[in-house]
């Protein structure tokens, strides 16, 4: 897969789980819901996991990826 196509699957990824971040997939919902072949969602999810966007659930045996919310922080610096 070459970069042209892996930012835009990235991205679809994403917004997929996004949409509903408290859903889980498996690599072959994945490739149905996208229209994508497993093997190349299989190497996004890699890349999203090791960014800290995906993380990988073991269920039944199967392994599952589910959106991984971003800390945020609300730290505030007040000087007088």
């Amino acid at each position: 897969m070459n970069n042209r196509t892996c930012l835009p699957l990235q991205m679809e990824c994403i917004m997929l789980f996004q949409s509903d971040p408290m859903s889980s997939h498996s690599l072959e919902e994945l490739s149905n819901k996208l229209d994508q072949p497993a093997e190349d969602l299989e190497s996004i999810m890699e890349m999203l996991e090791k960014q800290g966007i995906i993380e990988q659930l073991h269920a039944s045996g199967q392994k599952r990826y589910r959106y991984h919310e971003p800390e945020a922080t609300s730290e505030f610096e007040m000087n007088p």
